[in-house]
């Protein structure tokens, strides 16, 4: 038996126990609750609700229950509490503003924790929010489901240049077909999917997910949307064009060559072992599948967790490998397939020397070089190993993809943040 049957034979095995931890409904008191002023699963993630919903978005839809682990402590900080954003300033349309203000008026941000090495600099909890609120992390959670897709690489589980095919059989004959798991960690897979504007998605992907309610799409989740994509725009490798179904296969794959399911593989391989504060949501599909292209809830101050073992090359505080640094390594070095596909994308205006990578983008703008998990609405993690520098925030934007939101954020925000950090 060749090494792609080897492969095809374990996935069958595996996957009849890919969800094995309980799922949970939605929060039926939740739901009549809010109900009486105007919210409802139909328009829970419409921009008017954002500021009520987003912190609590897995009450509307079926997920898991991600908790932290009873053997490591929390990791902890030194309180320096030294950075003003008050006293920041940037440019928005009308002029110069102090960041506070562009943050909390102009972008609608509802948190923020900004660390340097082991100190937290700042931490703001606006919107009702505290620190023990969750958040929906949109696609943030893109970056979640490679990195658990990079931890079943190696342990020899997943291997990344095998095609979709190979690990998820009912791809025969789709767009993925032939196309590397690798490529579809990437974006480049060269998918054809119309989207309308200020969607990167199809509203068929949304309703195979239930995300806004039960429908009558008769797709039984995401799974059964994803074989329906047939065409491919590009060839793999040349184009990076963002896209949540590229997401969704990678999760599924991780599924069926871990034989268990993305929350409980995350509860295992990471948040068990990151000194998490609290719990994770992850919102799921009627099959039980993880929504892996976004459907990640967490708190602020554990996003920021993340983003400090990304500086410790993948150790947790207490020294433990967690995220593969070869992994990591990989991610920061780039290679001229991500580059050259990168170049031919509609982000490349933003930062032209940048490139994605296994879900994550990494950026050169001004003075600095940052890798970003990105989400919808205003959900970001900034890491920059130069200066030691973490800044992870939400929001509540009232728009899902628009250049004003993403040139504020990465021209103006994030660059006076780590302007003023690499100073200090």
């Amino acid at each position: 038996m060749n090494k792609i049957n080897c492969i095809v034979a374990v996935s069958f095995l595996l996957s009849s126990a890919a969800y094995a931890q309980s799922i949970l409904p939605p929060d039926q008191a939740f739901l009549d609750q809010v109900e009486g002023f105007g919210v409802t699963q139909e328009n829970w993630d419409s921009g008017e609700n954002a500021a009520v919903t987003f912190p609590n978005a897995y009450k509307f839809t079926r997920h898991y229950v991600v908790e932290p682990s009873g053997d490591i402590e929390p990791e902890s900080w030194t309180e320096s509490i030294s950075l003003d954003l008050s006293e920041l300033t940037a440019e928005d349309a009308d002029g110069p503003l102090d960041i506070e203000t562009l943050l909390r008026d102009r972008l609608k941000n509802h948190s923020m924790v900004i660390l340097k090495g082991d100190d937290l600099l700042h931490q703001h909890f606006w919107n009702g929010m505290d620190e023990t609120s969750t958040h929906l992390d949109m696609s943030v959670t893109k970056s979640f489901t490679a990195i658990l897709a990079g931890i079943a690489a190696a342990e020899g589980k997943l291997d990344m240049t095998a095609p979709v095919e190979s690990y998820l059989p009912r791809f025969k004959g789709t767009a993925f077909e032939g196309v590397s798991l690798q490529d579809v960690a990437d974006m480049n897979s060269g998918l054809d999917i119309p989207t309308p504007p200020f969607l990167s998605w199809d509203p068929k992907f949304t309703e195979s997910q239930e995300w806004n309610g039960p429908n009558d799409s008769g797709l039984n989740g995401i799974e059964d949307y994803l074989v329906t994509i047939a065409q491919r725009k590009y060839e793999p490798g040349t184009h990076y064009q963002y896209q949540d179904p590229n997401t969704e296969v990678l999760g599924l794959a991780v599924e069926a060559a871990t034989g268990v399911g993305l929350a409980e593989y995350l509860q295992d391989k990471l948040w068990s072992k990151l000194g998490a504060e609290g719990e994770a949501y992850w919102m799921a599909d009627p099959s039980g599948a993880t929504v892996a292209s976004g459907g990640l809830n967490m708190r602020t101050r554990d996003l920021a967790r993340v983003g400090r073992m990304m500086l410790a090359r993948g150790k947790n505080y207490a020294g433990d490998q967690v995220i593969p640094a070869a992994f990591l390594d990989a991610l920061w070095m780039g290679n001229d397939r991500v580059r050259g596909a990168w170049s031919n994308g509609k982000e490349a205006v933003l930062a032209p020397n940048g490139w994605y990578k296994d879900q994550i983008r990494i950026l050169e703008i001004g003075d600095h070089k940052f890798a970003a998990f990105v989400g919808i609405h205003g959900q970001v993690l900034v890491v920059e190993p130069e200066s030691e520098t973490v800044i992870a925030m939400n929001g509540g934007y009232p728009q899902t993809e628009t250049e004003r939101m993403n040139s504020m954020i990465f021209l103006q925000v994030v660059p006076a943040i780590l302007d003023e950090t690499a100073k200090m």
